[in-house]
């Protein structure tokens, strides 16, 4: 019986990479990768990319997906007045993106590593906010997990980096704990983000030797 298709958003920080893992027991995966250079540095992409060949050798993955995302921060960074939303509307931006690849691959649902309070992005009202309209199903298997359980698990199944991706610059001081989806969506409209997301999805690479050409992803 042939497994069903998700696509699972991959940060090469902690929990992204066990998410994939914990997901690839019930489904085929898809990593995604949203490239925010230079709101991160490059090497933070070189540490993705080492986290993802470590999850290659435990779930057997045929591809994934690297998405420029520098015009999209950019448009966030520059024209959203309400800081405090910054990172809410970013991440409802990333759902729309992995909506788009999960059409391109005929996914049936997308993978977060989220984990409930571990940010100020994923209380309650702000996941729900978050993911208001998005088409496809949003499996969290790291929901009810605290930081030193995922890194136990991360661990047992020798994906594990002691140096991993992590860190924005676009992060705001004092980020939004509570919101509701229309704020969400009024902000992301208001921004004209699905043109952007559409113009840079264009623009996607697929990499499966870990050898392609990835240069381009820093260009805006």
């Amino acid at each position: 019986m042939e497994r069903e298709k998700v696509v699972c958003l991959f940060s090469g920080g902690i929990d992204s990479p066990v998410a994939c893992v914990l997901a690839a027991k019930r489904f085929e995966i898809i990593p995604l990768h949203l490239c925010t250079y230079p709101y991160t540095g490059r090497e933070m992409l070189e540490l993705t990319i080492d986290s993802l060949k470590k999850v290659m050798k435990v779930t057997k993955f045929e591809k994934a997906v690297i998405y420029p995302w520098a015009e999209i921060m950019d448009a966030i960074v520059e024209k959203l007045d309400r800081k405090e939303y910054t990172c809410l509307v970013c991440k409802k931006s990333m759902l729309k993106a992995a909506e788009l690849v999960c059409e391109m691959e005929g996914a049936g649902g997308i993978v977060t590593g989220e984990s409930l309070g571990q940010k100020a992005s994923q209380t309650l009202s702000n996941m729900t906010a978050i993911s208001r309209g998005i088409k496809f199903p949003i499996l969290k298997p790291l929901l009810g997990l605290d930081k030193l359980e995922i890194e136990k698990i991360s661990k047992e199944f020798g994906i594990w980096q002691v140096r991993h991706a992590g860190g924005c610059k676009a992060v705001p001081k004092h980020p939004r704990t509570r919101s509701n989806a229309i704020e969400v969506d009024e902000l992301f409209n208001q921004l004209k983000l699905a043109e952007l997301i559409l113009k840079n999805f264009r623009r996607v690479k697929e990499i499966s030797t870990f050898k392609e050409d990835l240069s381009t992803l820093f260009a805006r």
